[in-house]
């Protein structure tokens, strides 16, 4: 049994999900489908626990509108997925290491694993994009396109709605789930989906606001070449939106991978941190006002 959730804006986009869900779910399987409208009159955190309150299913299914299903009775393969031992949430792309650093799940290439027809909302030809190597392989943080997890777990979690918008939500409710069960990208569900993202100021502020509130040490081995790039996209970011003086240096360095980087890569940021500031007053022009 099945509630799938859905935060809506787009009515055709909505109603093409409804019928691809009807055509390929498959047989046997007992589902409801809960349309959330949501027109950026409340947080997608706050529309999604609205709808789990709604449902009347033991299990829940968190999906994005602008997606259609290819893989025919996909739903029985869900159901065998969610009725394994600690299982977390369940997802089509996310990402086995979580840095000190703010960052989206997709983390380096080497830790992350999907399984996704990738389009646009031009409909343009999609591309297949799939890294994972089995069925079902262990990740921390799992992408918000497609969550799935049962009931009773998401009752111990929710979705933070201290976190406003539409941004973070999927990061910040995967790595919570983490802490307690095991999340997982499955391979044997095909989605196509129609969208790529937008990584606004409002995106890069929701993963700075995701990390100050975590507490907890995910990887079992720290990766120092991936903390260090990490770490210096987030600051070539931050130094985007931020001016660059010494209350917002002080921010940054709150994020600093102090004891997961060698000392090579001590020396390379440490560089940057020169550059930002030698050519401050330079780079700080270039904000806008």
């Amino acid at each position: 049994m099945l509630s799938i959730i859905i935060s809506s804006y787009q009515q055709s986009y909505y109603d093409q999900l409804v019928k691809n869900i009807n055509e390929t779910i498959g047989d046997g399987i007992l589902y409801e489908i809960i349309q959330m409208w949501n027109p950026n009159v409340m947080s997608i955190t706050k529309a999604y626990n609205l709808g789990a309150e709604k449902s009347q299913y033991n299990n829940l299914l968190f999906i994005h509108e602008d997606l259609i299903f290819h893989t025919q009775g996909w739903g029985e393969k869900l159901m065998t997925h969610l009725n394994k031992e600690n299982i977390g949430v369940l997802g089509l792309a996310g990402s086995s290491y979580v840095p000190a650093a703010p960052s989206s799940w997709t983390v380096a290439e080497k830790y992350n694993f999907l399984n996704i027809l990738q389009g646009t909302k031009e409909n343009t030809q999609s591309v297949h994009l799939k890294t994972t190597l089995q069925n079902m392989t262990e990740v921390f943080a799992v992408d918000g396109v497609f969550m799935a997890i049962k009931k009773k777990d998401y009752s111990e979690i929710k979705f933070n709605e201290d976190l406003s918008g539409f941004h973070g939500y999927d990061l910040d409710f995967s790595l919570r789930c983490s802490q307690k069960f095991q999340n997982y990208i499955i391979d044997d569900i095909l989605i196509e989906h129609f969208s790529k993202g937008n990584q606004t100021k409002e995106w890069f502020d929701a993963n700075i606001k995701i990390t100050q509130n975590l507490n907890f040490n995910f990887n079992k081995k720290n990766d120092s070449e991936t903390e260090k790039n990490i770490f210096l996209g987030f600051l070539y970011k931050y130094f985007e939106y931020y001016l660059i003086n010494r209350k917002n240096i002080l921010f940054t360095l709150k994020f600093y991978p102090l004891n997961r980087i060698n000392f090579k890569d001590h020396i390379v940021i440490a560089k940057k941190y020169y550059h930002y500031l030698k050519y401050a007053s330079d780079i700080n022009k270039k904000l806008k006002p």
